[in-house]
């Protein structure tokens, strides 16, 4: 399940021991590698924070995600809201496609009672109100962006290579560049500077709190938070836990293929 959303890649990585690279590119490639399973569940929250640090109510979100293809490994991944009552039954899907087209986007909104799908045109706009935006949970293949090595530095503990990634289809694109920080020992993506298309300055920061651990011999992130720079106001993503104190995720079970439906969004029955 290596082509995933710009939110699970911070969230869900693996990796093994690789020497020292030499290359923005294979730095890129390296992180798009990583064995992440075949499938995953997780139970997670979102939290809106303005400006002045106020947090808005917890949002909880079931997530799914499988592999559909493995020759072209191509993805799907739902995410469904189960609370607060406000953004209850929201649910959300994203389907990876090649190399060359836009991935398919459908959201349910229970107050229109109706499936709509994202436009390509609505890729800058708001996901539910968030930091992150449609855009952000699209799939970014290496082959779309050229990439410099930079140079290192450490990032919440980690040493990391930083490579710059700039479009080469500047039109099709959301930002006009991406720092990345992608850890030497995981090939993690620990931070991710986002800069704006039309001023060319920095937009938005996407930066990994706290540890990474292994879960099922798997790299797992269980915090990331992201920032609009202007405004102050962040979104903050992370796994919940169960009554135990463990992580709420699971990799590579059984998942029913009919829950990445459109009906599934309407419904919530996987049918």
């Amino acid at each position: 399940m290596k082509k995933i959303t710009l939110i699970l890649t911070m969230l869900l990585m693996s990796a093994f021991a690789f020497a020292e690279l030499t290359t923005g590119e294979q730095v890129a490639r390296a992180a798009r590698d990583r064995d992440t399973g075949d499938t995953m569940m997780a139970a997670m929250e979102m939290i809106l924070i303005d400006g002045n640090g106020n947090p808005r109510p917890t949002r909880a979100i079931n997530t799914w995600a499988y592999t559909y293809d493995k020759e072209l490994d191509l993805s799907k991944v739902v995410m469904e809201f189960v609370s607060p009552a406000s953004i209850r039954g929201t649910r959300f899907l994203t389907v990876a496609q090649p190399l060359g087209t836009d991935d398919d986007k459908w959201i349910y909104l229970p107050d229109l009672k109706r499936v709509r799908r994202i436009a390509s045109a609505d890729k800058g706009s708001s996901f539910v109100g968030s930091d992150f935006s449609y855009g952000d949970m699209e799939t970014r293949e290496v082959e779309e962006d050229t990439h410099k090595l930079l140079g290192s530095e450490v990032v919440n503990g980690y040493e990391c290579y930083v490579i710059e990634s700039i479009p080469v289809d500047m039109a099709d694109a959301q930002y006009s560049k991406r720092i990345v920080y992608v850890t030497k020992e995981h090939y993690v993506p620990m931070k991710a500077e986002l800069y704006n298309k039309r001023t060319g300055e920095l937009e938005k920061v996407m930066k990994v709190e706290g540890e990474i651990k292994q879960v099922q011999d798997i790299w797992t992130i269980f915090e990331t938070v992201m920032t609009t720079v202007n405004t102050g106001h962040s979104t903050v993503l992370k796994m919940r836990n169960d009554n135990s104190g463990n992580p709420m995720i699971k990799y590579n079970v059984k998942v029913d293929p009919r829950r990445f439906t459109q009906e599934f969004l309407e419904t919530g029955r996987a049918r």
